[in-house]
């Protein structure tokens, strides 16, 4: 009798040890991100890092005139999650890039001559605003997840890095400014051949025999911080930088062309609007002109831009067992 007692005992804490463990799984799934999809939206602002604009990342956000035009870009996106530390992700962006010179202006009438930097940032009075779309495939990394039963993976707040590649497509624009009632408008700048970019010169011209390509790729990088609400729901920050591979991306690369090439090139409308648009100069400094062929950017340093954005993100409930319990 009693071997019985004790055989049924030990059958029953068995039983009952398989069902817990089948029931209280090693990773609550509020805390650590199951394998599946999941969608979500991103907006946030955006910098254009380029020829226009501070020389210093400091002096571009503390110029004074940062947050009077503060641009921004949002889109959607998908991921698909194949362990807690990694995830695959797809998206679309939308938005504008803006820069102008005149952020120069505070260092600029501070500065020991007209060949600091600032000042002569400050004359060229070049801006540019640029909308943009863009495609991304990137990969997130998860680092305190790499161990999914660890009390770091646990956590709902988990900082990850990004990278990955994109394609984008851009259309630049600048302001022109009437010379008689200082009027400004936003002029599409792409076909207008600034620096002669697509021309042929009686001499060779380093750097102006391509045409500007307004389709790029980019390369995306970045870090961010995610936290998870229960285990459908996540809002996170992330900081995203895209390097490219043009100059072009403000507009501004190369030297001043002369202005015979703008009126040999371009139709009379566009030559003229050109003429006034190459050299804005004399908007800042009454009777300044640039010489042709001086230097108006510097075209060795490929353009780039960044966004710094707010993300929601919504989980497709997943029945499958994870395959690391």
């Amino acid at each position: 009798m009693r071997k019985k007692i004790v055989r049924s005992l030990f059958a029953l804490c068995v039983s009952a040890a398989s069902l817990s463990a089948y029931a209280q799984p090693a990773i609550p799934r509020e805390y650590v991100e199951h394998p599946g999809f999941s969608m979500g939206i991103n907006f946030g602002a955006t910098d254009l890092w380029g020829d226009v604009g501070t020389q210093s990342i400091v002096d571009h956000y503390t110029n004074g005139k940062y947050f009077d035009k503060m641009c921004f870009m949002g889109g959607l996106f998908g991921r698909f999650t194949a362990h807690p530390m990694l995830a695959a992700r797809l998206g679309i962006n939308y938005g504008t890039l803006y820069a102008t010179d005149a952020w120069n202006e505070k260092k600029a009438k501070t500065a020991s001559s007209i060949e600091a930097d600032a000042f002569q940032r400050y004359l060229r009075n070049q801006d540019i605003k640029a909308n943009i779309w863009e495609s991304t495939f990137q990969l997130e990394l998860f680092p305190f997840r790499s161990n999914s039963e660890s009390g770091a993976a646990r956590r709902r707040w988990q900082p990850y890095f990004t990278v990955g590649v994109g394609v984008f497509h851009y259309r630049p624009f600048s302001t022109f400014i009437d010379r008689t009632t200082r009027a400004e408008k936003w002029v599409y700048v792409g076909d207008l051949g600034l620096e002669g970019e697509g021309f042929e010169f009686d001499e060779p011209k380093e750097g102006y025999a391509m045409k500007t390509k307004f389709w790029q790729v980019n390369v995306p990088a970045g870090l961010g911080l995610r936290f998870d609400m229960n285990d459908r729901m996540s809002w996170g920050i992330e900081y995203l930088y895209r390097a490219t591979f043009t100059d072009r991306l403000d507009n501004v690369s190369g030297d001043y062309v002369s202005e015979e090439y703008l009126e040999r090139y371009l139709s009379p409308q566009k030559a003229a609007i050109a003429k006034e648009m190459h050299d804005k100069s004399w908007a800042v400094q009454p009777g300044a002109k640039q010489q042709a062929w001086t230097q108006r950017g510097n075209k060795d340093n490929k353009d780039s831009y960044s966004t710094v954005s707010v993300m929601l993100i919504y989980k497709f409930k997943s029945n499958k067992i994870p395959w690391w319990f």
